[in-house]
């Protein structure tokens, strides 16, 4: 890799908050609760530290919006250096929220080959990043361990009073006109940003086999990119597609994030006729790969 590419170095803080490749990080004595043996009193802290990280998030999406944005737009004119700006302010904060679940003890967390997928992307000029979501915190961890990265919004976040600032400073891509959302989505990894997509469409149902949609394909194939496929566990489930933020479990969950080697569409595809036959053919072939990976660690 040339020198002109290589990685930027990760802050202090950053790597602080981050483990180690492969090494499962014990909760410290405070999540535990008192003596480590009481429980009730354990799981009504983790409760409470759960309340309190939706109102730490909702509160910060207020304060980038008020107070942090507006700065930003001052001190950058260019509008892609802005996003750049709010994208990395936005990463920061997720770091914050997920160094504060763990040191709490309410999450674990595991990373696998990260810092190689960290590689592969700054290599390149943007990437299709897809990943499999078994629950609600998946793309706040993910966006705090990617430098540029973004993902696909519902419609509703632009109006919403406490994420709207968030997804329009960042450059978020808006799923409101699905006729449009595959040249967005395109044209983002062209512009050099790291876009994450769960081709499932929605959080995963526990217990039943993936099942994903075709969009996360067009976009590959319109693209013509590597994707990066990264693999996500969390044991045991919790914030699970159509749970409550409240229906925690008995015991600290670990969020293991993998990621694997790179595919081409070249792989995925046996010819390049129709789109819609070609998608049809790349989302089977990812669908047998994320349930094969998946299976392999003994997670479906």
């Amino acid at each position: 890799m040339s020198a002109d590419r290589r990685v930027a170095p990760r802050s202090a803080a950053d790597q602080a908050m981050e483990p180690r490749s492969g090494e499962l990080q014990a909760p410290p004595s405070l999540g535990r609760g008192p003596g480590g043996s009481f429980p009730l009193l354990e799981r009504g802290w983790r409760l409470l530290v759960t309340g309190f990280a939706f109102v730490f998030t909702a509160t910060g999406a207020l304060v980038f919006t008020l107070l942090v944005f507006p700065v930003q737009r001052v001190a950058a004119r260019d509008p892609a250096r802005r996003r750049a700006l709010a994208q990395e302010t936005v990463r920061r904060g997720f770091a914050v929220l997920v160094g504060l679940l763990r040191f709490t003890g309410v999450m674990r967390l595991e990373t696998v080959a990260l810092d190689a997928l960290r590689e592969r992307l700054a290599a390149g000029r943007g990437g299709l990043v897809l990943a499999n979501h078994p629950t609600f915190l998946d793309i706040v961890v993910l966006l705090s361990l990617l430098p540029r990265a973004i993902c696909v919004v519902k419609r509703a976040l632009w109006a919403n009073p406490f994420y709207g600032g968030i997804v329009r400073a960042t450059g978020y891509v808006s799923n409101a006109d699905p006729s449009a959302l595959i040249a967005d989505c395109a044209l983002a990894v062209a512009q050099g940003q790291v876009l994450v997509i769960f081709p499932e469409g929605t959080r995963s149902t526990p217990g039943a086999p993936l099942r994903f949609r075709r969009g996360a394909a067009h976009v590959a194939l319109q693209c013509d990119c590597e994707i990066h496929p990264v693999l996500l566990s969390c044991t045991p489930v919790t914030l699970t597609k159509g749970s409550r933020w409240y229906e925690i479990p008995d015991q600290s969950f670990c969020l293991r994030v993998e990621a694997r080697p790179s595919l081409s569409v070249g792989a995925l595809v046996t010819g390049r006729g129709e789109a819609s036959l070609a998608a049809r053919e790349m989302t089977h072939r990812l669908e047998q790969y994320f349930t094969g990976e998946l299976q392999r660690h003994g997670c479906t």
